[in-house]
């Protein structure tokens, strides 16, 4: 029987359920509907007799094989149990189905034996029939696939029980959600009422702290009006040292704050009464520091004065009395000062006149006590006989150190009060100036009030470095840190005698002569010393701030003095340029020259200039201004001149700036003037026309140099040349300025000189144009004759019809005779005038600057001689000249 092909096979299950019911779903399962029968099997595929011998073969060979272990009814668990009950569902012929093959039923014996046959399809005894085998097969592939899904199947039930236990889980997660939720609205409903309760505790806190805040306000503020009973009461009960009790100044200070207070807030109730009564309070306060002050003051000054009158007492008890008895109330007084003088600024309308009072009764102690002395010691000093000068010395420099004792003493007790202070040191100082004075508007002598003035302003000049305190310096007395402005000084700004709260606070108009590198000279008068340009020019960006009393300042007592000095030396200054310059007679010795400089000795500079060191290395050292040379070399000059750079040189120093200028302009032009007259008078002599001009530009020359470092009128008084023959050279270049200037740069531009020093640059232009002059004349008279002929000549007869050559002083040979004397005269002449040069300038750099103008002079003339043969005459003549080129080199030959 043939089986060419394998029937299918379909087994429907449902899904299982859970476990207890697997073997029930796989029982009931029934086999396909479209399932093959053998005998439909063995129809449609019948097999060979070979193949029918091969299946018997393995028949036989298997028929007897044992079942497979897992089998067994003694396996595992895991090994499903297949009843036979359930086997025999699964080999149940369907009744559809025919039960042979060929569509004949079997026997009923054949059906019998199968019957038996079938116990248990795993575990069938025989197989006979292949629907035998078909149904252990199947039983087989049943168990198979069982034993294959079962590992599926415990799998799935224990992930079912674990279902439900995560069923389950989730159920009591979702009770404990809910419980949780209700805990969290629980807390919420605890923060919200937690939230209001600190936020009612935090009100109730900031509450209690405004409250505290406030009362501790109203109790300050209540103070500032409890304050005024405790003040009453003491100053109700005043005793005789109150004001040196422990508790005044402490209550003195309460009383400032409480007006201070009650000041800015007049809006407070019944403010303005307590204020009224708190100033009445101060007022009293103060007047009682008066009382004291001046009570203590008068009954020291009539002890130390009944002391005083003992004829027995040394110089040092004395002074001991005047001082040391005073400093020594210092220590109990100036605390009780310093509060009146702090709260005058404040108090405009009453405390400055008690602070007067204060100042009064310090001056007229201390005037009763040293007015006298003062007085006895200048009376010693015998004022109507002693020298001038020595009684000067002396007597200033007594007052300056009785000044400065006062003047310390009055430190210790006072911080203001300038004007009373130097009001009672200018007293003292009255006693020697009333005897001075006289003495200086009679004194004729100009070296003795240059003398005084030197004294005075030797005594002046320790008060020029700290005139202007910086508000950055520590004070030299130690305070520091304690600076007074005009404006916040206690007691200047509201004192009725204090209006000018800086007493020096309006100087007169100065300058500083001193140029840059070069020591000072020039220091006139109190004001000149303080305030210098550089100071100014500091105070004019920012003003500084002023400490009143933190030095003596002598000049202020000393400047009537030193202004009567300088008054009279100005007017016997002018005396003098007017009788030795302008009025000056000449006498024949004063006009000897050039033999009166025959006596000076040879190499010696025109001008001998002292030198002025810098200090500042970068600086060189520059000619003094005004500073004249030994006696020896102003043998030399003339007198007028001597006198006026010595008038000059004793104002330079001592008088003021305006002055000085007006002056210096009226003695230089007086001077020039005194020159040029004195130069006709030489001119005016037999062959000394030379000699004249070369006196005035050797005179001009020195004057010149001597002021050239005054520039009047200038800010600047530094010169801008270096020397004469700078200066020389740039007035000689430019023939066509007046001063040549325009070259020379002598002075700068938008600077303009005065009238004196125009006169005298144009006087010494001229004077050296005209020595120039006369020395062309000199070198080219043989020319000059020549040429004057030659020019009248031909001017009468006319250029057409003239012929220098047929007139007998115009031949050829007269030109040649000409041109020979021009060779012979022009060199010798032009040496012998350097010579006469050197001797008057003895300076070989300015004669070389001289000389130079003169060459190219002459060199001019011999040009137009040149000019006049070349157009008059043949060739033959004119190339027998020399060339002006040829001239040029024949004069510059060494």
């Amino acid at each position: 029987m043939s089986r060419p092909t394998t029937p299918g096979f379909s087994l429907r299950r449902q899904p299982l359920a859970s476990t207890s019911s697997a073997g029930a779903s796989r029982a009931a399962t029934p086999l396909a509907s479209r399932g093959i029968s053998l005998e439909e099997w063995e129809r449609s595929a019948p097999l060979s007799d070979e193949q029918l011998q091969s299946v018997s073969r393995i028949k036989d060979a298997f028929g007897q094989r044992p079942l497979p272990q897992k089998f067994a009814k003694t396996s595992g668990p895991s090994t499903p149990t297949v009843k036979p009950r359930q086997l025999a569902a699964f080999f149940t012929p369907d009744p559809s189905l025919p039960s042979s093959p060929a569509g004949h039923s079997p026997g009923p014996s054949h059906s019998a034996a199968v019957s038996n046959a079938i116990v248990d399809p795993l575990r069938p005894t025989v197989i006979v029939t292949p629907q035998q085998f078909h149904d252990h097969f199947t039983a087989l592939t049943l168990s198979t696939e069982h034993e294959q899904d079962s590992l599926y199947r415990d799998h799935l039930a224990e992930i079912a029980g674990l279902r439900d236990k995560c069923d389950g889980l989730i159920g009591v997660l979702g009770e404990s959600e809910k419980e949780v939720g209700e805990m969290l609205r629980a807390l919420e409903y605890v923060e919200e009422r937690s939230e209001s309760l600190r936020g009612a505790c935090e009100d109730l806190l900031e509450e209690q702290t405004h409250l505290l805040t406030h009362t501790s306000q109203l109790a300050h503020r209540l103070t500032f009006f409890t304050s005024l009973e405790s003040a009453q009461r003491m100053l109700n009960n005043p005793g005789g040292n109150l004001v040196l009790s422990p508790d005044f100044l402490p209550m003195v200070q309460r009383l400032d704050e409480c007006i201070g207070y009650l000041s800015e807030h007049r809006d407070f109730k019944d403010s303005e009464v307590y204020l009224m009564r708190y100033q009445q309070c101060m007022t009293r306060s103060m007047a009682l520091v008066r009382l004291h002050f001046v009570a203590s003051i008068k009954a020291l000054a009539q002890e130390v004065g009944k002391r005083l009158t003992d004829r027995s007492l040394s110089e040092t008890a004395s002074q001991g009395l005047l001082y040391n008895r005073f400093s020594t109330l210092s220590s109990s007084l100036r605390p009780l000062i310093a509060e009146l003088e702090q709260r005058t600024r404040v108090n405009k309308d009453e405390l400055p006149q008690i602070l007067a009072d204060c100042h009064a009764a310090w001056v007229q102690a201390r005037q009763t006590l040293v007015g006298p002395r003062v007085a006895q010691e200048v009376g010693r000093m015998n004022p109507g006989r002693s020298d001038l000068v020595d009684l000067t010395r002396a007597g200033c420099s007594y007052l300056k150190q009785t000044c400065m004792d006062e003047f310390h003493l009055y430190k210790m007790f006072f911080l203001s009060g300038e004007t009373q202070l130097y009001g009672f040191l200018e007293s003292l100082c009255d006693h020697l100036y009333d005897h001075i004075r006289p003495r200086i508007l009679h004194e004729g002598s100009l070296s003795v009030l240059c003398e005084v003035c030197t004294v005075l302003q030797a005594l002046m000049v320790s008060d020029i470095p700290d005139a202007d305190v910086d508000p950055d310096a520590a004070d030299s007395d130690g305070e520091g840190s304690v600076i007074y402005t005009p404006d916040s000084t206690p007691g200047l700004s509201s004192s009725p005698a204090l209006h000018d709260a800086d007493y020096f606070s309006s100087p007169a108009p100065s300058r500083l002569l001193t140029p840059a590198g070069s020591q000072p000279r020039r220091q006139s008068s109190f004001a000149s010393h303080r305030f210098s340009p550089s100071v100014r020019s500091g105070q004019t960006k920012k003003r500084r701030r002023r400490r009143p009393l933190a030095k003596l300042h002598t000049e202020h007592l000393l400047k009537m003095v030193l202004q009567d000095a300088q008054t009279r030396l100005v007017f016997r200054a002018q005396a003098l340029i007017q009788a030795d310059v302008q009025y000056f007679v000449p006498k024949p010795a004063d006009l000897d020259y050039p033999e009166k400089l025959g006596r000076t000795e040879k190499g010696r500079p025109l001008v001998e200039r002292q030198l002025s060191v810098s200090l500042d290395a970068e600086d060189d050292d520059e000619p003094a201004f005004l500073s004249l040379p030994p006696p020896a070399a102003q043998e030399t000059w003339y007198p007028a001149l001597r006198s006026t750079l010595w008038v000059l040189s004793c104002l330079y120093t001592y008088v003021d700036n305006a002055v000085f200028e007006d002056l210096a302009q009226e003695a230089i032009s007086t001077c020039r003037r005194s020159l040029t007259a004195a130069s006709d008078l030489i001119a005016a002599k037999k062959d000394k026309t030379v000699d004249g001009r070369l006196f005035l530009v050797r005179h001009l020359l020195i004057l010149k140099e001597m002021t050239a470092g005054l520039d009047l009128g200038r800010s600047n008084r530094q010169r801008d040349w270096a020397g004469i023959t700078d200066f020389l050279r740039s007035l000689l270049e430019n023939a066509s300025s007046l001063l040549g200037y325009g070259r020379g740069s002598i002075v700068r531009a938008a600077e303009f000189a005065p009238d004196a020093k125009i006169d005298l640059d144009r006087e010494l232009k001229r004077a050296c144009e005209e020595l120039i002059a006369l020395c062309t004349q000199t070198a080219t008279a043989p020319l000059r004759v020549f040429l004057d002929r030659c020019t009248a000549y031909l001017a009468r007869v006319g250029d057409a019809t003239a012929s220098l050559s047929s007139q007998t002083w115009a031949t050829p040979a007269e030109i040649a005779a000409v041109h020979a004397a021009f060779k012979d005269t022009a060199r010798a002449a032009l040496d012998a005038w350097v010579a006469r040069l050197a001797d008057y300038l003895q300076d070989q750099d300015t004669v070389r600057v001289l000389v130079p103008p003169a060459q190219t002079a002459i060199t001019d003339t011999f040009r137009q001689f040149h000019d006049l043969v070349r157009a008059e005459y043949d060739f033959a003549t004119a190339a027998a000249l020399m060339t002006p080129s040829a001239v040029m080199g024949l004069l510059t030959r060494e």
